[in-house]
């Protein structure tokens, strides 16, 4: 019994030892983004802390239980069992990896805006060389992972200082104090485990730890063991969902709801479309998607626009068709992307791994439809081919052909992600002096990234002009300028690709949007609006505001069927999902809505017809997805 109460007096102090400094963590992180909590109350700090102390209760818990089972309950029996050696040794394990996740906490927050999420298992997929090469150059890599080990070192020492410390020995009711120490000790970890609590109500679970308007607080209460549990999670119940089982009665109720006919064969057949506007007087030779690294909405809105780091986009708004009410298709660069090669929203299955395979091109996607209306089909990919399968999977999905950065040549270098877009755009517009047919080009770029390594001042960036209209929601560093200046660079050479081409050829047709917007670091809280929302352009000859009204709303996936609209005579048949933007006056993607023209998250949405619809696109993209094209046989 005097070793049971030995043992667990340690544990207790592995335990408050490690409550203390997840919590300094916790504060250590306010502190780094503070300048985003302008707009807070001390109050709310106060209690953002306060329950961060509280959900911890469960991180350090977990830690404790190894050297519960390991050292303390076989130390009681076994009276030679090294326990405080391998308590020691856990709680250094323990520390070491809290004390490494707080330094990966800070540049992933700085990236994605929140704590550690389901891009972690995201990122499982991307390119690692270049991610690799992406934390070395531009997130100071080795730096961090120094200080990290230098600080665990330090907190390692403290905590075998408290180790050592005495325990108490009682001299009388021994049998008593064991005895309410078992029993009380299931009843704590119960209280441990709900986060400060007794049930999921009156606990801290991290699906309700966000109380507060600002999100900064929200994602500090999570600590970094919490905010992976979160990652798993929200992982597992995407994978669930994604590979649920669906009836074919379900399919034709979803395909219902969409407005399909339900009772088609096929998918193919089930969202066979006419158009119904009126083509442009004349049919462009060339038609150009370009879907732009993290070309956000945010630059083109009143409060930033004085920067001048989107002249190009302010020029298409200006002399084209546009909508600011876009969403994209996903939380990344391959969700979004899937999007226009599937024409299926995401649902959390990386469909660019598993569709294809067996030579059934999804005639949904933006490829076959550029096919059926007489185009030759080339991918422009700025990066590398093997970057997630990219050079095979758009082959697979229609394209006729694929140019990556392996067959293209840089003055300014190559990052860790491909070429520069000056380099990219050259070969396209090289390709097009040689192409007397009729092609569709889709160019993804991806200078606008980190590690943000181009010399955008050899360029023209004007970084002194720019930093002295930086407002209040901007921090003034020369990170954030760099970064500026490479939306500025992205913009910029757009714009010259984009009116070489227009005299090359007069017709082409021009479609410019962004793949996802969300990944650049404001000093302060921002709209939803202006965190995720892109921008999507259509630009050429005959087309005006009144073809396409800047008051719709839509995504990805509204694109192709738009362009059927734009290019295939009146009454001709194409096949879409979703309908084209002249036809939409609300949107949704992975995780928001836009609805009245305004930018919510999902989760919030009130309206059950439009949540039922967003739920049928979604059951038709795992049936697609996991299934294939046939309904009927099924039945």
């Amino acid at each position: 019994m005097q070793r049971f109460l030995h043992h667990i007096q340690q544990d207790i102090k592995l335990f408050i030892y490690l409550e203390c400094l997840i919590m300094v963590f916790r504060i250590a992180f306010l502190m780094v983004y503070s300048n985003q909590l302008s707009d807070v109350t001390m109050t709310d700090t106060l209690n953002a802390l306060w329950l961060g102390l509280r959900i911890s209760l469960k991180t350090a818990a977990f830690w404790t239980s190894f050297s519960l089972l390991f050292a303390t309950i076989i130390g009681t029996f076994w009276r030679r069992w090294p326990a405080d050696k391998i308590r020691l040794a856990l709680g250094d394990i323990a520390v070491f990896v809290m004390t490494l996740l707080f330094m990966i906490r800070i540049p992933y927050y700085q990236v994605f805006h929140n704590t550690f999420d389901i891009m972690v298992f995201n990122g499982m997929k991307d390119d690692r060389q270049a991610i690799w090469q992406t934390m070395v150059e531009q997130y100071q890599l080795w730096p961090r992972f120094i200080g990290a080990v230098v600080l665990a070192v330090v907190f390692i020492w403290l905590w075998k200082r408290i180790a050592q410390t005495k325990t108490w020995q009682p001299q009388r009711h021994v049998r008593l104090i064991t005895a309410a120490t078992i029993v009380l000790l299931p009843v704590f970890a119960v209280f441990c485990r709900f986060g400060g609590g007794f049930s999921m109500d009156s606990g801290v679970p991290w699906e309700s730890a966000a109380r507060f308007k600002n999100h900064l607080l929200n994602e500090a209460v999570l600590d970094d063991g919490q905010a992976l549990y979160r990652a798993r999670a929200m992982h597992k119940r995407a994978n669930e969902t994604a590979l649920r089982p669906i009836s074919v009665a379900e399919m034709r109720k979803a395909i219902q709801c969409l407005g399909g006919n339900p009772q088609a064969k096929t998918i193919d057949d089930a969202f066979l479309r006419r158009t119904q506007s009126v083509p442009l007087a004349r049919k462009p030779r060339q038609v150009i998607i370009i879907l732009g690294e993290n070309y956000a909405l945010w630059p083109l809105l009143p409060e930033y626009r004085p920067l001048g780091l989107t002249k190009t986009g302010e020029r298409l708004e200006r002399d084209g068709a546009y909508t600011y009410h876009f969403l994209a298709n996903g939380n990344g660069t391959m969700t979004s992307l899937n999007g226009f090669l599937t024409g299926l929203p995401d649902v959390g299955i990386y469909s660019n791994y598993v569709m294809g395979k067996n030579g059934d091109v999804d005639q949904l996607g933006i490829a076959p439809l550029m096919k059926q209306m007489g185009y030759k089909t080339v991918f422009w990919y700025g990066g590398m081919k093997s970057w997630q399968d990219i050079g095979e999977f758009t082959r697979l999905e229609g394209f006729d052909e694929f140019h990556g950065a392996d067959e293209m040549s840089s003055q300014d270098g190559k990052s860790s992600w491909g070429v520069s877009d000056e380099a990219l755009f050259q070969a396209v517009r090289e390709y097009m002096e040689h192409d007397d047919g009729m092609t569709f080009h889709f160019i993804l770029t991806t200078t606008n990234h980190p590690p943000f390594a181009y010399d955008v001042d050899s360029k023209g960036f004007p970084r002194e002009e720019v930093t002295a209209k930086l407002p209040s929601k901007i921090s003034n560093n020369k990170e954030t300028i760099d970064q500026l200046g490479h939306i500025w660079y992205a913009d910029h050479v757009m714009g010259l690709f984009i009116d070489e081409v227009k005299q090359m050829e007069p017709s082409a047709l021009f479609v410019v949007t962004g793949d996802h917007a969300e990944r650049f670091n404001f000093a302060a809280d921002v709209s939803l609006m202006e965190l995720s929302g892109i921008p999507c352009y259509f630009y050429g000859d005959g087309l005006t505001k009144e073809v396409i009204s800047p008051d719709v709303a839509g995504s990805h996936l509204q694109i192709a069927p738009t362009l059927a609209e734009l290019i295939l005579p009146t009454g001709s048949l194409y096949e879409s999902i979703l309908p084209p933007l002249m036809k939409s006056n609300r949107a949704f993607n992975h995780r928001l809505v836009i609805e009245d023209g305004v930018m919510q998250e999902q989760k919030n949405l009130a309206d059950e017809e439009f949540k039922a619809y967003i739920e049928a696109a979604r059951t038709v993209a795992i049936w697609r997805i996991t299934k294939g094209n046939n309904i009927s046989e099924s039945e």
